[in-house]
């Protein structure tokens, strides 16, 4: 179940953020170690039309974190992405979650397009991104920098709703 991101949530989030790195890796150079309420406000000030999202068990149990960015030309990317306890990585949550996120850009905002960008070096995330469909564009990389260490940036795009929207 997909949930909009409250105050509630925080501690939830910030648990599962044990480093700088693990910061970095899901949210870029936006954020400081220690995450805070605080640069949560504002980011969200500074970026209105942004939305987080939290990911729900069944159970009630929080799983995920991400946020809708909206784009250009009724566009969305993706951003933020996290399945928060390691223990549960690699079940097919982040699939789930991503694929709860897609459903809310096609039928809350009406996306004509869903885009994310990951880490060439992130195979887990790349592997569950294409199990829900999807694929690299052809947008040249870029590189950001954390610890004097290169990450390689790539932009995936979501083709079943480019191909559902031709047909």
């Amino acid at each position: 179940m997909l949930k909009v991101f409250t105050d509630n949530d925080f501690d939830q989030l910030k648990s599962w953020i044990t480093d700088a790195e693990i910061l970095f890796q899901f949210a870029g150079s936006e954020f400081t170690f220690p995450i805070s309420k605080d640069q949560l406000i504002k980011y969200s000030v500074k970026n209105p039309d942004r939305k987080f999202y939290m990911g729900y068990l069944d159970n009630g149990v929080a799983y995920a974190f991400g946020e809708i960015i909206p784009q250009e030309n009724n566009s969305y990317r993706l951003g933020r992405l996290l399945v928060g306890n390691p223990n549960e990585r690699g079940k097919g949550l982040g699939s789930r979650f991503v694929n709860e996120l897609v459903d809310e850009c096609k039928h809350c905002y009406n996306a004509s397009g869903i885009d994310l960008y990951v880490w060439e070096g992130n195979k887990a995330a790349i592997k569950c991104y294409q199990k829900v469909g999807f694929a690299f564009t052809n947008d040249a990389p870029f590189s950001i920098f954390f610890n004097r260490k290169e990450f390689v940036i790539n932009k995936m795009t979501l083709n079943s709703l480019i191909n559902n929207q031709l047909s």
